[in-house]
């Protein structure tokens, strides 16, 4: 599995924690952080994004390498 594998499955279950985590304070109190909320998921969708563009980087870097090898 590789390291970006790691980082984005963590991130998903993170981001499931969070959520059930908010599910539950709202039951509790009837309120929740919306701030928080929003900024907890921009920074997951900014990670997510930066994650695809490295391995999308990485790809087409590796096809380049093969390609001027033959």
């Amino acid at each position: 599995m590789n390291t970006i594998d790691k980082i984005l499955l963590g991130l998903v279950g993170f981001l499931i924690g969070f959520t059930v985590a908010m599910i539950v304070l709202f039951c509790i109190f009837q309120a929740t952080p919306d701030t928080l909320i929003e900024c907890v998921f921009a920074c997951g969708a900014s990670e997510a994004v930066i994650t695809f563009a490295i391995w999308w980087i990485k790809k087409k870097h590796s096809a380049d390498k093969k390609e001027k090898t033959k």
